[in-house]
């Protein structure tokens, strides 16, 4: 045995081959070993829960659960991991940085004006919220004032000044800093040619000269990018704080200039408003502003809507949750709803009766005698009164506008109690008209509108009159109807 036993290794020897295929064999038969004794244990585990059920669906359960916990929660890609690195060789790594970097609108763009402010943060703060620029320790919209007070540039961008935020941005943005290489760097970079590609190509140009104030070694500060462009928009100083104030004071007066648009009026409440608290300054009760522009809108169903809102307000039936926010919403909804059913517009039961009161009086009324004449031959064609006669006007003389001005003026003022009502006026002699009431050069008991009021009025008596006219005259708000309706006279004037 030992002889052919020498023989066996001495041919392995003399075989290489043959004793690395012995080899192999042995590590199979090892491995078939170890499969075999696996098999065996998870049949037997196998058996243990085909005994006892309950034990199986908790470990399912336990399972799942530990899958599940495995994946972290996030509304967006981007915000999937706020703190780790993105990954741009990555078609996910390249989705989010085509996301972060594209305009904020289809439109135009932000064209850095007051007016179109207020959409324009909006905007970007919702891209903030996409990105996770705004949140987790990577986060780079959240910054402490000289103050020390946190506040986040997006909304607050008064309330930090420009050294202070380049500091507090050097940390990712500058070699050296905390988070040089790191998410907030990626972070800062995305928000910068975010903000680029959101402008328009004037705002652009607008903003080229002021690159050196957010450019440091070339890179851009996005932070401080932003609140330069906020302050070439709306031209940071207290003088634009106390504008912007007068704006929401005079809501009436603009409700009135658009016809009463309550969406018109919300988006100009909300630019004026969000400008101010941007800056870090407020205003005294929002609601009562609001109150008072919706109530110049001229339609008697929504006044009367209002009203009722601004008694309970008034009330503290509102509750102390209840915002100008939810003034706006409910406004706005109330306009759609009229509008909709094709009502808006009303008019309340005093401006209907006002509406016929005038309705009345263009029945009753016509032109004095003086202007009917001047009408009639204003009518006429010209020489002759052919067809193809030119129409002759009456061009006022606009050569010197002041001493027409001056002119007008000192002929329309009263002499004084106790004045004589003559007087000489550049060698011209002038006699104050009680019935024009202005100086004239015809005596008052030579002036016809005076003698035509005395022939109207012993006619008769019992019939209203030009006086009657004046009167009318007197309650119309409108200057220029009022001029209109106090040269009518009625019928029985003639």
């Amino acid at each position: 045995m030992s002889a052919q036993g020498g023989g066996a290794a001495a041919a392995q020897q003399n075989d290489p081959a043959l004793a690395q295929l012995q080899a192999e064999l042995l590590q199979l038969r090892t491995q078939i070993t170890t499969l075999q004794a696996s098999n065996t244990n998870m049949g037997t585990q196998l058996n243990a829960l085909q005994a006892n059920p309950t034990a199986a669906q908790a470990a399912t359960t336990q399972a799942a659960a530990a899958q599940a916990v495995a994946i972290p929660f996030a509304l967006t890609p981007a915000t999937s991991n706020l703190t780790g690195l993105i990954d741009f060789a990555s078609k996910l790594g390249t989705m989010v940085y085509k996301e972060g970097c594209k305009k904020l609108s289809d439109d135009e763009g932000f064209s850095m004006t007051p007016a179109t402010t207020s959409a324009f943060v909006k905007a970007f703060n919702n891209r903030c919220n996409i990105m996770g620029w705004n949140q987790g320790t990577q986060g780079i919209t959240s910054h402490a004032n000289a103050t020390g007070v946190i506040i986040d540039i997006v909304k607050a961008y008064g309330q930090i000044d420009e050294t202070t935020l380049k500091t507090r941005c050097d940390d990712f943005c500058k070699a050296g800093g905390a988070n040089f290489q790191n998410r907030a760097a990626q972070n800062n970079h995305m928000m910068a040619q975010c903000l680029t590609n959101s402008l328009t190509p004037a705002a652009q140009a607008r903003l080229e000269p002021y690159q050196a104030q957010f450019t440091f070694d070339g890179i851009e500060y996005g932070p401080l990018k932003y609140k330069i462009i906020m302050r070439l928009a709306t031209i940071d100083s207290v003088a634009t704080t106390e504008t912007l104030r007068k704006n929401l004071d005079n809501l009436p007066i603009y409700a009135a200039s658009v016809n009463g648009d309550v969406d018109m009026i919300n988006s100009y409440f909300d630019a004026n408003y969000s400008q101010i608290i941007a800056r870090g300054a407020t205003v005294d009760d929002p609601l009562a502003k609001l109150f008072d522009g919706y109530l110049a809108v001229p339609d008697a169903t929504f006044n009367k809507y209002i009203k009722g809102k601004q008694e309970r307000y008034h009330d503290d039936e509102l509750g102390a949750t209840y915002t100008y926010e939810n003034l706006m919403a409910q406004a706005s909804a109330k306009f759609s709803f009229l509008k909709t059913r094709e009502v808006w517009g009303a008019k309340s039961p005093e401006e209907e009766r006002l509406v016929a009161l005038i309705a009345e009086l263009k029945g009753k009324l016509k032109l004095a005698p003086e202007l009917e004449k001047k009408k009639k031959e204003g009518g006429k064609k010209g020489k002759g009164g052919g067809e193809n006669s030119k129409k002759v006007k009456n061009k006022k003389n606009t050569s010197n506008k002041k001493n027409q001005k001056q002119e007008e003026q000192w002929m329309k003022t009263p002499p004084k109690d106790g004045d004589p009502k003559e007087k000489t006026h550049k060698g011209k002699a002038y006699h104050w008209c009680e019935h024009h009431m202005a100086w004239g050069m015809h005596s008052p008991k030579d002036c016809r509108l005076g003698a035509s009021r005395k022939d109207g009025g012993s006619k008769k008596e019992d019939k209203p009159n030009s006086v009657v006219a004046a009167a009318a005259a007197a309650t119309v708000a409108c200057p220029s109807i009022a001029s209109i309706i106090s040269n009518f006279t009625f019928d029985d004037e003639e």
